[in-house]
């Protein structure tokens, strides 16, 4: 669980959103468990977590994903 901001709506596009921007948690690998999820939602919430993971990947905060 992440403990996203306030302002953080509970679907896919706001955890787009979120991971990019982890500044509220302290620094260190933010691990990201990935849930089963049927498709297509299962491949897009997939495809988030690894573009996150990319963009963070030198950032104080990279997310690691598990599956």
């Amino acid at each position: 669980k992440l403990g996203a901001p306030s302002w953080a709506a509970p679907n896919l596009d706001a955890l787009v959103d979120v991971l990019p921007d982890l500044s509220w948690l302290p620094e260190g690998p933010v691990e990201v468990a990935a849930p089963e999820v049927d498709e297509p939602d299962g491949l897009l919430l997939t495809d988030a977590l690894y573009l996150a993971a990319a963009e963070t990947a030198e950032s104080p905060r990279p997310v690691r994903v598990a599956l």
